[in-house]
């Protein structure tokens, strides 16, 4: 199962996801120093909440222009199902 990453903003009063980015591969290595990921968390799997600052570095990182102070920020990682394959038939 492949691991997805974003940047996702959750509304401060409802707690409703607000918005939401896809965080590319290439710039995932740069994701984890921001957010601090420990070596506990290899594939980032687990929520890590940023700061106003971190926000506004990883928003630069993945060319998007936010207000750091208007949701709540974190990384997230989403697994995502395996592409299916059918199965091979021998004839």
């Amino acid at each position: 199962m492949a691991i997805s990453h974003r940047l996702v903003g959750y509304d401060p009063a409802s707690g409703q996801v607000a918005a939401e980015y896809e965080i590319p591969e290439a710039k995932l290595d740069y994701a984890k120093r921001v957010a601090e990921v420990g070596a506990d968390d290899p594939d980032t799997v687990l929520c890590y909440r940023l700061t106003g600052q971190q926000t506004c570095d990883m928003a630069g990182a993945i060319g998007i222009v936010i207000k750091a102070d208007a949701l709540n920020f974190y990384i997230e990682g989403f697994a995502e199902p395996a592409q299916f394959r059918p199965a091979e038939r021998s004839e």
